[in-house]
């Protein structure tokens, strides 16, 4: 998670939060046990920390990083997402239907369909769009009313992540290894990205992310590969395939320094690269496999956003 000007990141066998600034990190905080339950997604909102654990519950600890609240919230499941909008801490319950809202420690909820797993903030109409991994169906929630404003398929289920893409797209990621893109209000598919990835890359460690500095979005392909794609949301072509560490999972930009950080969960490092700079149009790549890369070792860390690992090392990626 990027908040002001700092990086944070999960240890989640040392069940730690570490915090990176300038690929240094500058503090450690021990976040509670909770086992067999462990540290999985973490958010922010109204100065706290919000981490959501696998099968686990919700941990609300302040910026001196003690716990302020933990919330027990049935059917978290081992594939939660967790995300702040609209001053709410929002967690998917993945083995269940319902969607739970947190504010100043109050829990509510909304029933959506089974399996929500992907989560797209659209912060132009305050609608949450969530994504069902166990059916082929897609919701927008108001949150200014919590009413269901727009149901939507697709030709598939099995949707792992998902996130907004100004200013009218959203873009969902599915186990059949696929990016669509869909117009916020009607749910059109805009455009398609087949990825080329034979053994399931996308599943539900993996994160994808928009990119407001050149406006592509970003996604881990995190089983059994090692690389993160670049795709063009226009068109849906992938600009690049940039190969990182073994089995990539959390991925974050940060905007002061334009480099996208991703968690190498089989290889234990945190890889970070440079997107491509601002163009009109882009000039897509041929899909190629994943090759060994030279990197530069920076620094011990811990896993971005979803991760393991109790010693994580930091490398820049090259492409």
């Amino acid at each position: 998670m990027y908040f002001n000007q700092y990086i944070y990141v999960i240890a989640q066998s040392a069940n730690q939060l570490q915090i990176i600034s300038n690929n240094t990190v500058v503090r450690t905080i021990s976040l509670p046990s909770y086992s067999p339950a462990v540290p999985f997604k973490i958010t922010g909102c109204d100065g706290d920390f919000y981490i959501v654990y696998q099968k686990g519950p919700v941990v609300e600890i302040n910026s001196d990083g003690n716990v302020v609240n933990v919330f027990k919230l049935p059917k978290i499941g081992k594939f939660p997402e967790i995300c702040s909008a609209d001053g709410y801490v929002i967690v998917t319950a993945s083995s269940g239907n319902l969607i739970y809202f947190i504010k100043n420690g109050v829990v509510s909820n909304v029933t959506v369909m089974q399996s929500p797993q992907g989560l797209a903030h659209d912060n132009y109409t305050n609608v949450l769009y969530v994504g069902s991994f166990a059916t082929n169906e897609i919701y927008g929630i108001s949150l200014s009313s919590f009413k269901i404003v727009y149901n939507f398929t697709l030709n598939e289920s099995g949707m792992e992540t998902m996130t907004f893409v100004p200013p009218d797209e959203i873009a969902v990621a599915t186990n059949d290894q696929q990016v669509f893109f869909l117009n916020a209000s009607s749910g059109k598919v805009e455009a398609v990205t087949t990825l080329p990835v034979s053994d399931s890359g996308i599943n539900g460690y993996s994160q994808m992310i928009y990119i407001p500095y050149d406006g592509l979005v970003a996604i881990s392909l995190a089983h059994h590969n090692d690389q993160v794609a670049l795709i063009d949301p226009k068109n849906g072509g992938i600009v690049d395939l940039v190969t990182v560490g073994n089995a990539p999972n959390g991925i974050v930009y940060d905007p002061q320094n334009h480099m996208i950080y991703v968690m190498d969960y089989a290889s234990n490092e945190v890889s970070y690269f440079s997107p491509p700079a601002p163009q009109t149009s882009f000039t897509t790549t041929t899909p190629h496999s994943p090759s060994i890369l030279p990197y530069e070792i920076i620094i011990a860390v811990a896993v971005i956003i979803v991760a393991v690992g109790l010693l994580l090392l930091m490398r820049r990626g090259k492409k």
